[in-house]
């Protein structure tokens, strides 16, 4: 992480190049989902103007037209490239490029409804953002804000807690194995705060991956991946060490477990599959057949946790929903 991604022109380099790589292409259909379940149960008008702020390649600007077709929907980015990916993959939708010089013409008659994902934390100002997200809201208006979350509790928090590296303070509290482009952890009580000062009151606050969610997660990635989260080497003393070990052997047994399985489903998703890609799946059919049982079993776990405790407040993502 680095601190020049606090310069505008940096940050959007950098996501530039990001996006033209296939930065966050798509993302988990259980995501998706969920979101979708979200936006149908809220508490909103059946029309408006609604504005998917920071959209990206534009994936969730379809999951809200989907999720509320009453509305007219909008997608706006720093990055000229994810604008374009937008555009092309969802030529039904809107899209423009946020531009500080540039006013679009989209803006001018403002939003009632602003919905943004994986956003906050990238932001180079937040206050500035919080402003500009102000700014392009009519005076009556919602938002939904989806995000990590800085609360403490969750297993995440619990292992950065642990380890001498895990909560960078110079970082604005970014956990340790955080991408790259992570400026910023806040919490809800923070983030209430900065939207509080324009008027917006938090009413409905949802949370996710407060232990099973991160399990699921953190075991069905690279087996490195696991080794390095939960590196011993790293920890604050010998009390740390030792909770670490534990939560590291967990970790690499559920990962192992799952790994054929998890394999299996990476090569099958993959849309432009080579001859490598075929062979592999061929090869990891059987181990994949007695893997999955552990797999599905982890994914439920996680809905389940999602399902019957959203409303804690431990998570390590928070979806957050204001009103004014």
């Amino acid at each position: 992480m680095d601190k020049v991604l606090y310069d505008k022109e940096v940050a959007k380099e950098f996501y530039e190049a990001r996006f033209s790589n296939g930065y966050m292409d798509d993302w988990e259909i259980q995501k998706k989902q969920r979101i979708f379940k979200l936006l149908k149960e809220l508490p909103l008008p059946s029309t408006g103007r609604l504005l998917d702020f920071g959209c990206g390649n534009g994936v969730f600007t379809d999951v809200l037209k989907q999720a509320l077709p009453g509305w007219d929907v909008f997608g706006s980015d720093i990055s000229e490239v994810a604008i374009k990916h937008a555009t092309e993959r969802y030529p039904d939708l809107t899209f423009y490029v946020s531009d500080d010089n540039k006013v679009s013409e989209h803006v001018k008659d403002g939003f009632d409804f602003i919905f943004s994902h994986h956003v906050l934390e990238h932001v180079y100002d937040i206050e500035k953002a919080v402003a500009e997200i102000n700014s392009l809201l009519r005076p009556q208006a919602y938002m939904f804000l989806i995000f990590p979350c800085g609360n403490t509790g969750s297993l995440e928090h619990t292992v950065a807690s642990l380890r001498t590296d895990g909560i960078n303070k110079d970082m604005e509290n970014v956990f340790f194995y955080e991408d790259p482009g992570h400026v910023r952890r806040l919490t809800s009580d923070q983030t209430a705060s900065l939207f509080g000062k324009f008027g917006f009151k938090l009413t409905k606050e949802f949370y996710a991956n407060q232990f099973h969610g991160a399990i699921k997660m953190i075991s069905q990635m690279a087996p490195n991946y696991v080794l390095n989260f939960t590196n011993t080497a790293t920890a604050k003393d010998a009390q740390a060490k030792n909770e670490l070990q534990k939560i590291r052997r967990k970790l690499i047994f559920k990962n192992l477990i799952q790994l054929p399985a998890n394999l299996f489903n990476i090569m099958k998703n993959k849309k432009h599959k080579t001859a490598k890609h075929y062979f592999i799946l061929i090869v990891d059919a059987i181990p994949a057949i007695f893997s999955y049982p552990f797999y599905a079993y982890h994914n439920w776990k996680s809905e389940q946790e999602w399902l019957k405790n959203k409303e804690a407040k431990n998570g390590s993502e928070m979806y957050l929903f204001f009103k004014r």
